[in-house]
């Protein structure tokens, strides 16, 4: 098979027979992940429709999906990722490498000088730049396969798929500037947000000036040429998520960048009512992502991640999602919890009331008031309170000296013998002059 295939053949043996709950080999088939939600729909519907619900589920043998998985790991380690690499190869050497040298530089510099020194004709004629002057199709909106601009961005994408974020990052920083000439505007953005990706992926340390100078700027340039140039707000969405969930977890002081898209995010208005409860709930874990040092937390953004979640836990209420929002206020709470002063939403007011206005509502709409409940009403209660009369109080000092008085004895020398005590032996002296007296009047 591979001599008259060739070298990259592989050969998968399953079985051809149906598999079955009830075999003694059978596994539950995986569900996709990456299903659509109206698709998941229509499975869910199709298996509540059946009689028995455990038989609906796809099965598949064992030794079927060894083989499956034995045939897979195989053919990647043995052909695919070779492949990738021998065009990796050829593609720094044929492509990049002349683009990197003087040769390149210079006519990348002539493509940029060419039609911005001629004043007002650059401007009339800048319609036709891109379909003139370069290998970038202006009516079609893209470069042509066998251009070195298209071979330069497989070389970036195949080196990021192996993990050469390095080699990925530089030949994603030489397109930046071969597309904006090019006003490939699609091609510039998707080029500084896989380049900023690029450098996020690295395992090395980012210093917070490479972040600002760097960073920071390439998903600005990204978002801006995805909302305004491309009209294309999911791009938009993927780089600044990405750009937030990589800053995210690096930690540090880059969790205050990560938690600053995020809001920036939540600015541009892409997303949906939903999508803004959890981009609200995602601020908030990058902001309780940052670490305080010392023993008071110094540095900490524990009341700031607090704030964001009692924000999700609005939305969610306004959704109509009450569970969800409730699982937003505890986190909420337990992140109060962990501060040295506790209670201290209690000293704002308007807050305080807020948070208190939110529980309410949680409460009353998971646990909604019965009709005899609502019957109830507060007139009819009983009333408890007692009334009280006022009388006054003579606030006159006593006239009586006290000096040469006999002082009071002191509160240790005064007995505090039962009362029950006492009474006894009241009741029993009584009783001995009754007695007393019935003998003298029989004498």
């Amino acid at each position: 098979m591979k001599r008259h295939f060739g070298l990259h053949c592989h050969l998968l043996r399953i079985r051809s027979s149906q598999c079955v709950a009830t075999d003694d080999d059978s596994v539950q088939l995986p569900r996709c992940e990456w299903v659509a939600a109206s698709e998941e729909m229509a499975e869910i519907q199709a298996r509540e429709s059946q009689e028995d619900p455990e038989d609906s589920f796809p099965c598949i043998y064992e030794s079927d999906t060894t083989a499956i998985k034995t045939f897979i790991r195989e053919m990647v380690t043995q052909s695919v990722v070779p492949s990738m690499e021998r065009c990796v190869a050829t593609w720094n050497d044929q492509v990049a490498s002349r683009r990197r040298g003087i040769s390149g530089r210079f006519m990348s510099l002539s493509k940029t000088l060419k039609w911005s020194t001629f004043g007002s004709s650059s401007r009339s004629t800048s319609s036709n730049v891109a379909g003139s002057g370069s290998n970038y199709d202006a009516l079609q909106g893209f470069y042509r396969p066998d251009s070195p601009e298209a071979l330069m961005r497989k070389l970036a994408d195949y080196s990021f798929m192996l993990r050469d974020w390095k080699l990925a990052q530089q030949i994603y920083d030489l397109l930046r500037s071969d597309f904006s000439n090019d006003k490939a505007w699609k091609y510039h953005a998707a080029a500084n947000e896989m380049a900023a990706v690029s450098i996020l992926m690295m395992p090395h340390s980012i210093s917070a000036k490479t972040r600002t100078e760097t960073i920071d700027l390439m998903l600005e340039t990204s978002s801006y040429s995805y909302m305004t140039r491309c009209s294309a707000p999911y791009g938009a969405l993927r780089c600044l998520t990405l750009g937030m969930e990589l800053l995210r977890v690096r930690g540090g002081s880059a969790t205050g960048d990560a938690a600053r898209w995020g809001a920036r995010l939540l600015e541009h208005k892409i997303v949906g009512s939903i999508g803004d409860s959890l981009y609200k709930e995602r601020v908030a874990v990058c902001y309780g992502t940052k670490k305080g040092h010392g023993a008071g937390l110094w540095g900490s953004r524990t009341r700031k991640s607090a704030m964001w979640s009692i924000m999700a836990a609005e939305g969610w209420l306004n959704l109509e999602k009450p569970h969800q929002s409730k699982k937003s206020l505890d986190d909420a709470h337990a992140k109060y919890g962990t501060l040295k002063h506790k209670d201290s939403m209690f000293y704002f007011f308007e807050a305080n009331e807020f948070v208190q206005g939110l529980e309410t509502q949680i409460e009353n709409t998971l646990y909604p008031m019965t009709e005899s409940q609502a019957t109830i009403m507060p007139d009819d209660l009983i009333e408890t309170t007692m009334g009280e009369e006022s009388e006054a109080f003579n606030s006159r000092p006593h006239r009586r000296s006290l000096m040469g008085g006999v002082a009071p004895p002191p509160i240790a020398s005064l007995e505090s013998a039962p009362l029950h005590g006492t009474l006894i032996e009241v009741e029993e002296k009584d009783k001995e002059k009754a007695i007393t007296s019935n003998d003298f009047e029989q004498e």
